[in-house]
């Protein structure tokens, strides 16, 4: 019966420090590329990456430089689902996805239609 109780016991104390070392609170989310750096930020990130996956990233700096935020945000949206990345690049396209879609908001509260309707998709389907 003792044996039990210090099983418990010690079962009980370990599992609150195995959660904590769990937990990774140094890692922070990624803050939003400035939308003049995306491209080069772009072919730095992509410059070794595989053919399809990089003229993916390229669709999305040419969307950018065109301001087709539209175009950019889906382009984005295929890079995270479709290519294998390197945590570099999951981390800039993580990046520009913030940029692209605070750049989708001003462009919407402009009239811009097709902002609009992308952003409403997103969330539609989200």
């Amino acid at each position: 019966m003792t044996r039990l109780r210090f099983k418990i016991i010690g079962l009980a104390l370990l599992l609150p420090l195995l959660f904590s070392l769990g937990c990774d609170r140094s890692s922070t989310p990624p803050a939003p590329l400035p939308v003049e750096q995306l491209p080069a930020a772009f072919e730095k990130a992509f410059a070794k990456a595989q053919p399809e996956t990089k003229e993916l990233a390229n669709q999305v700096a040419v969307a950018v430089q065109a301001k087709d935020y539209s175009k950019a945000f889906y382009g984005l949206q295929n890079l995270l689902s479709h290519a294998v990345l390197t945590k570099p690049q999951s981390s800039v396209v993580s990046s520009a996805l913030l940029t692209v879609n605070s750049l989708l908001e001003a462009a919407q509260a402009e009239g811009n239609q097709k902002a609009a309707e992308t952003i409403k998709t997103y969330r539609s389907t989200k």
